[in-house]
């Protein structure tokens, strides 16, 4: 139902992630940085995440300090209601800025990214009505502001379970090799002869079912899992730049020694291997966890 209902946003979705990825593009370096930052891949997982809990958790407590105040009578709680209120819009402005740079790497034309722009527009009315009621606060106008809280948060309710829809249906920024880290082995095992594999040029090798990508450099090799974190890209079409490997899709960044992140939109490292060249094959082990 939430697919069919927003399919006609899809036009709109295309066009938002589009400017957003022109004024990160247009920032150059320092708009990596600031991806990095609102994306969250310092903290190890979406900053918008975060951000969200403040948001419900706040207009949460300010609806029931109002519900205190006019059904129960309770009297002095205007000042804390306004100032729990404000932190609660001033972190749904943050929700929206984290929430577009996450979106902006979401797939063309996909249900995913189709929903994920109903999730956004319905929170950005709510946050608009936070943002009313905390300055009808401010003019002592409480009643009414009770009112536009009331609906506001029932707005950002709706927001919130297609955002839990969006996550928990298409995994969106979440670590897509939490549940499959791949085969693993306490010894080491053969998996491709050393020949095969051209020196400083990211190759896909399997280590049982899994796809795991190789750079070899002499008889040093490193090896992380092929699926990238984000959203499961291709490493090995990556391009290798030092002692990094930057993923085709969205440009996540992993070092090679042991796939931490280096930049996002990846929260989580890439599980890596243990590897040695014993008799001209390149063996494997692990992965490291």
């Amino acid at each position: 139902m939430l697919e069919r209902t927003s399919r006609p946003l899809r036009g709109l979705s295309n066009g938002i992630a589009g400017a957003m990825d022109a004024i990160y593009g247009a920032l150059g370096a320092p708009g990596k940085f600031l991806q990095d930052f609102l994306n969250g891949s310092w903290l190890g997982h979406s900053l918008h995440a975060v951000l969200v809990d403040v948001v419900v958790g706040g207009s949460t407590a300010a609806l029931l300090l109002d519900i205190l105040r006019v059904f129960f009578g309770i009297d002095g709680l205007e000042t804390a209601t306004t100032w729990v209120l404000g932190l609660a819009a001033l972190s749904a402005l943050g929700a929206i800025v984290t929430g577009l740079t996450d979106y902006k790497d979401t797939a063309p034309d996909s249900e995913e990214r189709d929903v994920a722009s109903l999730h956004g527009l319905i929170n950005i009315v709510a946050t608009i009505g936070f943002a009313i009621s905390f300055f009808q606060r401010l003019a002592d106008a409480h009643d009414a502001a009770f009112w536009v809280l009331l609906v506001s948060y029932l707005v950002v309710s709706v927001g919130a379970y297609i955002g839990g829809h969006v996550v928990f249906k298409y995994g969106y920024m979440v670590n897509h090799n939490a549940f499959n880290k791949g085969k693993r082995a306490k010894d080491f095992t053969p998996v491709i002869a050393v020949t095969e594999v051209p020196e400083e040029t990211p190759t896909k090798v399997m280590f049982g079912s899994t796809a795991v990508m190789l750079v070899r450099r002499a008889d040093v090799v490193y090896a992380l899992k092929e699926t990238c974190s984000h959203a499961a890209g291709p490493l090995s079409e990556g391009e290798l730049k030092g002692d990094t490997i930057t993923c085709p899709w969205h440009f996540s960044t992993f070092r090679l020694v042991d796939g931490g992140v280096v930049h996002g939109p990846a929260g989580s490292r890439q599980p890596s291997y243990r590897t040695r060249v014993s008799e001209g094959m390149i063996e494997l082990q692990g992965p490291h966890d």
